[in-house]
């Protein structure tokens, strides 16, 4: 008797789904970097960047101030919502009008053989808020992108509470 294994099969665009976060702590016990876990599924598994991806679509395009211009440099993108009065909001950085997000590279995650249909876990470590009074509750939301530049649905976490 023989069995085979059903393949598994998605859909092209990139689909993402915030798993949990857990906590790093000094020796004060102050939450110091947080640890964000999601799932994702992919149909043709192009997920991931190359360190030789360099070439547009995945070059760094610089402005004057050096912020890089191209969305597609990074592939996951986790903006920072703080509990104000009440509500999640985004928040502005200092002397911008640019509100805070964590841009991050991952690493090429395609799978070898034919089959390219993949799903699984991404861990990404975000350091404590950079402002000097931040709220103690905060949310994440975050997306990712595929190499043909599809880009997920936007994932958001549970509301989280920081340490500080």
């Amino acid at each position: 008797m023989f069995a085979c294994k059903k393949k598994e099969v998605y859909p092209p665009i990139p689909s993402i789904e915030y798993k949990a976060a857990y906590f790093y702590q000094n020796a004060e016990g102050v939450d110091t970097a947080m640890v964000l876990v999601f799932s994702f599924k992919d149909g043709d598994g192009d997920l991931g960047l190359d360190g030789k991806d360099t070439l547009a679509p995945f070059n760094a395009v610089l402005d004057a101030n050096g912020k890089n211009l191209n969305p597609y440099y990074y592939n996951l993108k986790v903006d920072y919502l703080e509990k104000i009065n009440g509500t999640f909001q985004h928040v502005t950085l200092p002397f911008s009008s640019d509100t805070l997000r964590y841009s991050f590279r991952f690493e090429n995650i395609t799978p070898e053989g034919r089959h390219k249909a993949i799903r699984g876990d991404i861990e990404i470590k975000i350091s404590s808020s950079p402002f000097p009074n931040p709220s103690d509750t905060v949310m994440y939301q975050f997306y990712i992108y595929d190499r043909a530049l599809n880009k997920s649905n936007t994932a958001i976490t549970i509301p989280l509470i920081w340490n500080r």
